[in-house]
């Protein structure tokens, strides 16, 4: 389950921000993560759950903010929704397209004390 090391790398990454800014709890962490990122989102909510404890993040709330995936016509610049890499233009039936979002992983925001 690579959600693990995921969590673990987000819960660092807050943590090191937080620590600098003298936080001393982790209220809530959003994270906006693209339907195609390869991440699961269930498997993600349980990684959070059950990594190491660390006092900072007692009580914390991870919310998931689901992106949607669009993509790019390089042909005809339409955008479109699509639920798949590589999928034709709806508008000219081109295949070259490119997804531009929907496969990010971030850290939005985190709210502390």
């Amino acid at each position: 389950m690579h959600e693990l090391s995921i969590a673990m790398q987000i819960i660092e990454t807050v943590e090191e921000n937080a620590l600098s800014r003298k936080a001393t709890v982790i209220r809530e962490v959003e994270l906006e993560i693209g339907e195609l990122s390869g991440v699961e989102f269930d498997a993600l909510n349980f990684a959070f759950e059950h990594a190491p404890a660390n006092p900072l993040f007692k009580n914390a709330v991870f919310k998931i903010i689901p992106i949607k995936p669009l993509a790019q016509c390089l042909d005809c610049l339409n955008e479109f929704e699509t639920g798949h890499y590589g999928n034709p233009c709806p508008k000219c039936q081109s295949v070259s397209t490119e997804l531009i979002k929907g496969n990010e992983l971030r850290i939005k925001s985190f709210s502390y004390d």
